[in-house]
């Protein structure tokens, strides 16, 4: 027996499975990740596919005696080719889909900070789409601080305060509880960024005024910590196209 059902969504990745099968990873509006079987899709040209990224109403049956999920059809409302057309943004858009897959909870907010991240890195706000999906992420799954408080000591950080970065917490820290002396820091006025995206929507966090080259560095802190940060293995960042 098989219950049919349709669901908004989202491709976070895409694999072979035995000869002919794909296992497509997709994400939902309640921010749970499906796998759904794609079964005969890489032998026959008639099978429904769908790409990385590809955003539409799916079409899906569930097997009740095993829970299997497959695909019948997509009612597609993008495919992102501007994202799959560039490899550092495939590698960023990838990496946040891994973190999404690895994340240690559910928070319906994911998916709209998904899509909406996507969209911004495909028009070309490559560093600071990548700074909000980060900010953001870490927010919705409560790790981190709010970089206005020392997540360690629950102090206030100083205005012109240069944070540096505990291994153990995997988060920005005042200057007292920084346990790297000063390998990994952040000057205030980033910090100060950092802040105000915390507390804002997309479209105001493009809106703030930051010059090109503070956000590039901005984003690089992000990433560099984030092998610190986040309570997974991100295979993404193995790769080197993100720096």
């Amino acid at each position: 027996m098989e219950r049919d059902f349709k669901t908004l969504g989202i491709v976070l990745k895409k694999d072979n499975a035995k000869e002919n099968d794909v296992v497509l990873r997709i994400l939902t509006p309640d921010s749970s990740v499906l796998e759904v079987y794609v079964y005969g899709v890489r032998k026959s040209s008639k099978a429904v596919r769908a790409s990385v990224f590809t955003e539409g109403v799916f079409s899906l049956s569930r097997r009740t005696e095993n829970g299997k999920i497959s695909l019948k059809d997509i009612d597609t409302l993008s495919f992102h080719e501007g994202i799959g057309s560039d490899l550092e943004k495939t590698a960023l858009a990838s990496l946040f889909a891994e973190m999404i897959i690895k994340g240690r909870s559910v928070d319906p907010f994911i998916y709209t900070l998904f899509t909406s991240t996507l969209d911004a890195l495909e028009s070309g706000e490559r560093e600071r789409s990548t700074i909000y999906f980060l900010v953001q992420y870490f927010r919705a799954q409560s790790l981190g601080g709010d970089w206005k408080h020392c997540p360690e000591c629950q102090s206030e950080y100083g205005n012109e305060e240069i944070l540096g970065f505990s291994l153990s917490l995997g988060a920005a820290v005042c200057s007292k509880c920084d346990e790297m002396s000063g390998v990994i820091i952040l000057p205030p006025n980033a910090r100060k960024y950092l802040a105000r995206i915390y507390e804002c929507s997309l479209e105001e966090a493009l809106d703030i005024k930051i010059s090109d080259e503070m956000a590039r560095r901005i984003s690089r802190y992000l990433i560099r910590t984030l092998k610190h940060s986040f309570p997974a293995h991100l295979y993404v960042l193995d790769t080197g196209l993100i720096v």
